[in-house]
């Protein structure tokens, strides 16, 4: 006999999740404590399942993960990011996978961490320039949303495509921001796409992805005619060969592939560290703790790789970050084939939407899960806990390919922002998480940086 489940209620019986639509973040973490771990909830002519039971997790992304592909929502990512990691499948996926693998094992990280510090310090340097002085009761307030996505991006760039062109750079970034605010639209108003092709909306769109490629194939076509490459990740790509067969990456593969690690790449770090720099302007406790690793292993230098595994509680207070505010904070897919999960039938058409923000926040194996306490990752505590309680990239063969590059991004930055500066937030604005591709402050984050008032500029 099929299980049942909670299922969701409410005064519109083909919608009665109308908050899924306007914030799924913040629903699901209310709704899964008051529904559950696995519920269903009607959505016009389908059914959406919302999970946070483990089990259930670990079938869909593990145990039967090839029964799985993204939901519809992936879809409308194809359109700039064309087929990708991200959102490419089956044996075609699988192939990419392996090719794009061997970029991100460790000893071709720590080539690509040299290139991030060569960036990093550049920045700091010009944000040392942006920065107010430390004896200033007032300084010039900057939305750190901004400066952390201009950062991230000129690192990636850099590590992508050793290019530090600062108008591609500016350019690149704004395509994909715009490009990302058209996707999200046509995800959640999927009923107004055709007004899109009316008001102008899908032309931009179009001319700026145009603009993008040729971009794009300029550099490859001028990496593949360059005799002595740079040992970035594009030229890791292009030399990279299958394995089973000894074929290469076309020029449209390459292509997918350089612009997903651009995107993701920038994107995941970028609201990691804009969501941790505002947690630590609220806990001067915890930026004490962390200073004081900061400076007992790096002094006044720079940091080098093997600096990495000993900056371990900045490593925490990352990880608390993405616990509390997780840039990717849910994971949607659609089964093949019917599927019987927990003695309940799932048809073809489910949505099967995997809250990580509510698993994150979950009381069951998070201790107040609303507080920011880094020590939640000491080695003692995570040994408690389940591995599903915290996914930040995923989990299963699918889990982000690039999360040891993300973390290695983030700790470089954290250490260098908090080694160097204060950061304040300015009174009186409205910091609200808004759910789109990634778990962005709608508004931005306006904050006050000055210089450490025992601390110079690198």
């Amino acid at each position: 006999m099929p299980t049942t489940i909670p299922v969701l209620k409410g005064k519109n019986p083909l919608l009665p999740g109308a908050g899924f639509l306007r914030n799924p973040f913040e629903f699901t973490i209310k709704q899964t404590q008051l529904m559950g771990d696995f519920f269903m909830m009607p959505f016009l002519l389908r059914k959406i399942f919302i999970i946070t039971n483990h089990e259930v997790v670990a079938h869909i992304l593990q145990k039967n993960q090839k029964n799985y592909v993204k939901s519809p929502a992936y879809r409308q990512l194809r359109l700039a990011l064309g087929t990708g990691l991200v959102t490419s499948e089956g044996e075609y996926w699988r192939r990419q996978r392996r090719l794009v693998q061997p970029a991100f094992y460790k000893t071709q990280l720590e080539d690509l961490f040299n290139s991030m510090t060569v960036v990093a310090e550049k920045y700091i340097n010009e944000l040392a320039g942006k920065a107010g002085d430390a004896a200033l009761e007032a300084s010039p307030p900057l939305d750190i949303a901004k400066e952390m996505m201009a950062a991230t991006a000129r690192i990636v760039l850099k590590t992508l495509f050793s290019t530090e062109d600062t108008a591609d750079i500016n350019e690149m970034y704004r395509v994909m921001m715009d490009a990302q605010d058209y996707l999200t639209y046509r995800t959640v108003k999927p009923y107004f796409i055709p007004l899109t092709y009316i008001n102008g909306k899908h032309r931009k769109f179009k001319r700026d992805i145009t603009w993008f490629n040729s971009y794009i194939y300029k550099l490859i076509a001028e990496r593949r005619n360059d005799p002595n490459p740079p040992n970035d990740l594009l030229t890791m790509l292009l030399s990279s060969k299958d394995e089973e067969t000894g074929e290469a990456m076309s020029d449209k593969a390459l292509r997918d592939e350089a612009v997903t690690l651009f995107a993701a790449g920038h994107e995941t770090s970028a609201t990691s560290l804009t969501w941790t720099l505002w947690l630590l302007s609220q806990h001067p406790g915890v930026v004490q703790k962390l200073r004081s690793e900061i400076d007992s292993v790096l002094g006044d230098r720079m940091p080098k790789f093997e600096d990495l595994r000993k900056l371990t509680y900045t490593m925490q207070v990352i990880q608390e970050s993405m616990r509390l505010y997780p840039p990717g904070f849910a994971i949607g897919r659609q089964p093949i084939a019917e599927d019987e999960i927990l003695g309940v039938k799932i048809p073809t058409n489910a949505i099967m939407f995997i809250s990580i923000a509510a698993m994150h926040r979950d009381p069951r194996y998070w201790e107040r899960p609303a507080d920011f306490t880094p020590e939640r990752f000491s080695p003692e505590q995570e040994k408690e806990r389940p591995k599903l309680a915290y996914m930040p990239f995923g989990a299963g063969p699918r889990m982000c390919i690039g999360n040891h590059f993300a973390l290695m991004e983030m700790q470089l930055l954290l250490a260098l922002l908090l080694g160097r500066f204060d950061f304040e937030v300015v009174e009186g604005q409205r910091i609200e998480p808004e759910p789109l591709i990634t778990l962005k402050p709608k508004y931005g984050i306006m904050m006050r940086v000055r210089k450490r008032a025992d601390k110079e500029s690198l």
